[in-house]
């Protein structure tokens, strides 16, 4: 055994030459490393302590040769160096030299990283804690252009990203992210390329807007995923994916504002991974087709649309059946279609579409979009055909959209939305005043949903206003009026010019506020009506399948005017509109409401010129109109109404009252219709002396009085609608007086008159009296809830 003194010089003159001169080859002799364990040994098997002197010169020893070759095949020295100064510090801390504690704590750095690789969620959480804080130790003592600083913020970001993933505190995540962006910052890569750590900042900032929704982080997280889709060549294995990923990043916020710059941008870079092959179809084949539609819509540029049919198709045909996604591009492809059968009526469109979307359905029954396309198909259907199976379907389906998604889906309003259109046409076509009901509260539901600047808000805005104007056509509440007028206001200062739902709007406007005209009188609106009606026409292209409907809306305004404003001479540019609405309106629905314009638009002439033509034409037309318009629907007494008249004119008195007579007791009109044909069926006989008939016309007016003011529209709005009739009980009393039984003008008058006064003096005691009698606690409570319909709020 070699003495320990002599090992002991041996081996400190190793580390003074190297500490001194620089010479790193005695460190390295092949037996250095035996003569070191043997000094150590020769105190340890003795049972001797080991002096201080040995263990403070083995470990200058090993700090030295990993000082001289920093490698990892060297790094056991360091270990080594580490234990024995360890030791040393219990003793003297100031044994161990500062260099080295700062050498120490950088190199913790890397076994951290170490600790990090193979970590498992079922290891102690203390063991990643500990792992950290390495990290930020050895961090701390790394200098800022350290060329492996970048590579330990790094791993630091992924040690905070792993501890919010078990913890779940918001916090470590915010830590992850500013330790991702200063890895980034660095310049420094390590070998491992900038893509690297882009990938990691994108994937925490990914985490964070998820959990907060913050725009700043979406902004931001789009621009590192455009940093990585365009620093890597296209044949990069993993370029698909990054194309994919910002494509569905830049449509995400598409959704929330509404930006061109992003539509187009998520176009192009969907169209760029499409150029590499069909193989990628179905990572981009759904979003660049639905962008392209969604483009279209702002745009009517049909090349998009053409192409996101196509990229559908293709995107349908690479897919295998049973994949999800197949159902997604089948349920885009039959919207595209619907989408393009109303931009240009191309025949066969509408039919396809239909069975594609059957077939998505079909294949994805759980899918709500799916059900969502295919109501949209049936219900443009019904629009073009009007088989009511088509529409009852399409509503079933949109039911079924809307129940299988909540608010937090991004789908959900203009599923909603989508429901209210439907119920509002089927109320439009048969009558059901809880289809009116519901179609309102979905479309304010769905406004609410929508976020201002989704593509879809204004649509629904539009339909909410539509809404709300008809019902105010059949309540008479002015409350509704003035909301729809707002909201279609709203939306056309949103809309940019080119929108193809601008026209829409200003349609919508310029009807309700020719509804308020009627109401209030003002000329200023029936002056905007005309010219924004104008321009909803002017909006559309020739082969728009809704430009009858407008052309319709315009003649019916125009006639407004020239009927009650001196001065306008309008009658002319109506007929011509009337005439082009009836001659493009084909089979739709919507057919026997451009006839009926057509009617009273040559009423209107006839009376200004009184040619016979024009009264022959009207009523043909008048006639034509209810022909296509069976019992229960809304509008037929309108039709009849009016077909009255002109058989009147005609000198055909007793049909005009067989049709007056019907139109008073149809049940599913507009109660004003009601009360005017009523009406005039009492005063056509009273100008010719036929009083039994004339006291029953009026008495049928009056019967529905009650009706007409009911507690559920505000005060202000019964007493307009109720002025309109204030002479039907004197009219009525008077007919009475010259032909009914004695005592019934007294009963008449005082019918009309109660109507009338107990909207001045609230009281309805031949109502309640009766039931006070006998419960006096529920007749308050009835009373009540009558106030409380007086003094509600419309919501």
């Amino acid at each position: 055994m070699t003495d320990p003194q002599h090992l002991l010089a041996a081996l400190d003159l190793r580390i003074r030459a190297f500490l001194d001169h620089d010479d790193r080859l005695p460190l390295f002799e092949p037996t250095v490393i035996a003569d070191a364990e043997e000094l150590l040994n020769a105190f340890v098997t003795g049972g001797q302590p080991v002096p201080v002197e040995v263990v403070e010169t083995v470990a200058w020893l090993h700090w030295s040769r990993w000082r001289a070759l920093p490698t990892d095949d060297h790094r056991e020295d360091l270990y080594a160096a580490r234990e024995l100064f360890a030791i040393l510090d219990q003793v003297d801390p100031n044994l161990v030299p500062q260099e080295f504690r700062e050498t120490v704590d950088r190199e913790s750095s890397y076994d951290a990283a170490r600790i990090l690789d193979g970590l498992t969620t079922e290891d102690d959480p203390a063991l990643l804690d500990t792992a950290i804080a390495m990290l930020e130790r050895g961090i701390d003592a790394t200098l800022a252009d350290d060329p492996h600083r970048g590579v330990h913020l790094l791993n630091l970001a992924n040690g905070y990203r792993m501890r919010f993933e078990r913890m779940g505190a918001p916090g470590q995540l915010d830590a992850a992210v500013e330790a991702a962006r200063a890895a980034l910052a660095t310049g420094h890569f390590a070998g491992f390329g900038a893509d690297a750590f882009r990938h990691t900042l994108e994937f925490v900032l990914d985490e964070r807007y998820r959990l907060t929704q913050h725009p700043r982080d979406l902004d931001d997280l789009i621009e590192v995923m455009r940093d990585r889709f365009a620093s890597p060549a296209t044949d990069d294995p993993e370029w698909t994916l990054r194309a994919g990923r910002l494509t569905e990043t830049i449509l995400i916020r598409y959704g929330l504002s509404a930006q061109d710059r992003d539509l187009d941008e998520a176009i192009t870079v969907g169209r760029a991974a499409l150029a590499g092959g069909d193989d990628r179809l179905p990572w981009f084949g759904s979003n660049l087709a639905a962008s392209l539609v969604w483009r279209f819509e702002q745009s009517g540029d049909l090349a998009d649309l053409r192409e996101a049919i196509t990229v559908f198709q293709r995107a349908a045909d690479a897919l295998p059946h049973g994949d999800p996604v197949r159902v997604t591009c089948l349920s885009g492809l039959g919207g595209a279609l619907i989408t393009l059968f109303n931009a240009d009526g191309g025949p066969g469109r509408l039919a396809e579409a239909i069975t594609v979307g059957r077939a998505a359905v079909e294949a994805g029954p759980d899918n709500a979009t799916a059900h969502a396309n295919l109501a949209l198909g049936l219900r443009t259907r019904f629009l073009t055909t009007g088989d009511p199976a088509d529409l009852d379907e399409s509503i079933r389906l949109a039911r079924v959209a809307a129940a299988d998604t909540d608010a937090s889906d991004p789908n959900h309003g203009m599923f909603v939305s989508a429901l209210s259109v439907s119920l509002q046409i089927r109320f439009e076509q048969f009558g059901r005043i809880g289809d009116l009901d519901d179609a309102v509260a979905a479309s304010r539901s769905a406004a609410a949903i929508l976020p201002t600047g989704h593509p879809g808000r204004a649509s629904t805005m539009i339909n909410l206003a539509n809404g709300l104007r008809t019902r105010a056509s059949q309540r008479g509440e002015l409350a509704d009026l003035h909301e729809s007028i707002d909201a279609c206001r709203a939306v056309l200062a949103v809309l940019p010019t080119r929108h193809r739902e601008r026209a829409t709007a200003l349609a919508n406007l310029a009807l309700t506020l020719r509804d308020r005209y009627l109401a209030l009188r003002d000329s200023a609106d029936i002056d905007e009506a005309v010219e924004t009606s104008r321009a909803a026409v002017a909006g559309l292209t020739a082969a728009d399948p809704e430009r009858p409907i407008y052309l319709m809306g315009l003649t019916r305004i125009l006639r407004t005017r020239h009927k009650h404003e001196p001065g306008h001479d309008d009658v002319d540019e109506a007929l011509q509109a009337a005439r082009a609405a009836v001659t493009a309106g084909g089979d739709s629905p919507y057919q026997p409401i451009s006839i009926e314009e057509l009617s009273l638009t040559l009423l209107e002439r006839y009376e200004d010129s009184s040619a016979a033509p024009d009264l022959d034409e009207a009523l043909h037309y008048a006639r034509l109109a209810i022909d296509a318009s069976p019992p229960g629907n809304p509008n037929r007494a309108g039709y009849q109404f009016h077909l009255g008249y002109l058989l009147d004119l005609h000198g055909e008195h007793d049909g005009a009252v067989a049709t007056w007579t019907d139109a008073a007791a149809s049940s599913a009109g507009p109660l004003g219709n009601r009360i005017a044909a009523a009406r005039a069926w009492g005063d056509s006989c009273a100008r010719r002396e036929r009083w039994p008939a004339a006291w029953r016309g009026y008495s049928a007016g009056i019967a529905l009085l009650p009706l007409l003011s009911w507690r559920g529209i505000q005060r202000d709005s019964r007493e307009r609608l109720l002025s309109d009739w204030a002479g039907l009980a004197t009219d009525a009393a008077a007919c009475a007086v010259l032909a009914g039984p004695p005592g019934e003008a007294a009963k008449v008058l005082e019918s009309g008159r109660g109507v009338l006064w107990s909207q001045l003096l609230e009281s309805r005691t031949a109502h309640t009296g009766a039931l006070r009698e006998r419960a006096p606690g529920l007749a308050d409570r009835l009373h009540a809830v009558r106030e409380s319909l007086d003094t509600a709020q419309v919501v």
